[in-house]
């Protein structure tokens, strides 16, 4: 048979039409699967459209504003003094002394933050140099208030110091005691009031750090009636950082000098970009699918997210694995006992299930596989075909860390590593910031084989 070399030039116009008319390399049947896919993903899971909006915005990179300045006050009431001693004779110092004397030299070394500033906290902040205020904590407070207020140190915060691109750390022992015993049914109410006595701030977020010390000197209670303890004490007692500020530059401060992952966390109203995760086909998995995204074949190797499904029943189940890298999250989030708490799946028309969260090996770290790229593995179980494309979404629920409420007492007259109140003190932190009820949410397509 031979092959024409040239079109007729009558048949070119037909053919422009012909082209004009053609939606790309789809048939009527794909675009009619893309437009059901679109609703579905858009409208079946609860928050229809905005739920869709919302992890748009997630994934999307924050406007990075570089952290303009950052301001640490440390509190030198005399409950703190124990925390720093006079220097003994054998020149033996306390772990807070250590902590805090690095902390403070890497925040004033550090290129992320443009200006520091040094503050002594006493019935008001006041100004100090890094070399003043890192002596303080080295040699000990010369002259200890009589008290501070926690809620009046939170308000001076929000109104002289909350500026866009400044953070402010607060080191205390946040132990509140209010002058009136009547006020401590309120203390939830008082510390929301005070963060917020500037106005609501739409973009305010607190991370919490938690640590113990040894500690040599008087012990004060926050139940003033119980009496102060002089020659303190046999057991480690709890201090804590307070990083204030807008979520954006919280976010950026923690992650460049707070990532000491032996300290305790909890994080209020901080928003993180969504992680990069992919399905992974030879990893863990079992059962009859298959990379469903187009042109997959051509995809980066950690960039899959649908899953087309051949065949699946109770007899003969698929499971696949997610590959999550969560290493620009807060320890907390990180933490395997925490992820196989509150890590969730959310989809409609099949059984899908969380069948598992795991951590990266070394051998998954030295493989030459996409697994090497992840920290974190999601493996998700079901043994129903779904009749259509529907979504899967996996979601890191946003909870309370349990040492919170280990950390709490209602009674601090005896000397222990837990402090008066803490859970009431982070109740008004929490009912101050936006809510953020998930951490992320990464969006799957679960489909019937083609």
């Amino acid at each position: 048979m031979r092959y024409p070399t040239s079109l007729s030039p009558r048949l070119l116009p037909i053919l422009g039409l012909v082209l004009l008319l053609l939606p790309g390399c789809y048939s009527r049947s794909d675009i009619k699967q893309e437009q059901e896919t679109a609703v579905e993903m858009t409208d079946v899971l609860p928050g229809g459209s905005k739920q869709k909006a919302a992890a748009a915005a997630a994934a999307a990179p924050a406007a990075t504003q570089p952290l303009q300045r950052v301001n640490v006050l440390l509190e030198v009431s005399g409950s703190m003094e124990g925390f720093m001693p006079k220097t003994a004779a054998n020149g033996q110092n306390t772990r807070f002394q250590q902590q805090v004397a690095q902390f403070l030299s890497e925040v004033n070394r550090t290129p992320t933050v443009q200006q520091k500033s040094f503050f002594l906290l006493k019935e008001k902040p006041y100004a100090e140099s890094y070399a003043a205020l890192s002596g303080t904590v080295r040699a000990g407070i010369r002259q200890p208030a009589k008290s501070t207020d926690v809620p009046a140190v939170l308000d001076t915060l929000m109104t002289r110091y909350y500026q866009p691109g400044t953070v402010n750390v607060l080191i205390s022992d946040f132990i509140y005691s209010p002058k009136n015993a009547g006020a401590i049914p309120y203390i939830k109410t008082d510390i929301t009031d005070a963060l917020q006595r500037n106005g609501a701030q739409a973009d305010l977020a607190v991370s919490v750090y938690g640590f113990t010390s040894d500690f040599r000197g008087t012990y004060y209670p926050a139940l003033v009636a119980t009496g102060k303890k002089a020659n303190c004490c046999d057991t480690d007692i709890p201090y804590y950082y307070w990083v204030i500020g807008p979520s954006n530059a919280v976010r950026q401060f923690d992650a460049a000098l707070l990532t000491d992952e032996a300290a305790r966390q909890a994080h209020f109203g901080v928003v993180y970009p969504r992680p990069a995760y992919s399905v992974l086909d030879k990893f863990e998995n079992q059962g009859s699918w298959y990379y469903g995204d187009a042109g997959a074949s051509k995809r980066a190797a950690d960039s899959y997210r649908v899953v087309s499904i051949s065949e699946a029943s109770a007899q003969q189940p698929v499971e696949f694995v997610v590959g999550l890298d969560l290493q620009n999250l807060p320890a907390q989030y990180r933490e395997l006992a925490y992820l196989q708490q509150n890590l969730k799946v959310q989809t409609v028309d099949t059984d899908a299930k969380l069948a598992g969260v795991t951590a990266a090996t070394a051998q998954t770290r030295g493989s030459s596989s996409p697994q090497s790229r992840f920290t974190h593995f999601a493996k998700i179980r079901l043994t129903k075909v779904p009749p259509a494309s529907r979504p899967l979404v996996l979601k890191l629920q946003n909870q309370r860390p349990a040492w919170v409420a280990q950390w709490t007492t209602k009674n601090d007259a005896v000397p222990a590593a837990k402090t008066f109140a803490l859970s009431s003190l982070l109740d008004g932190l929490q009912a101050s910031v936006g809510s953020r009820p998930t951490v992320f949410e990464l969006p799957l397509t679960l489909q019937p084989a083609r």
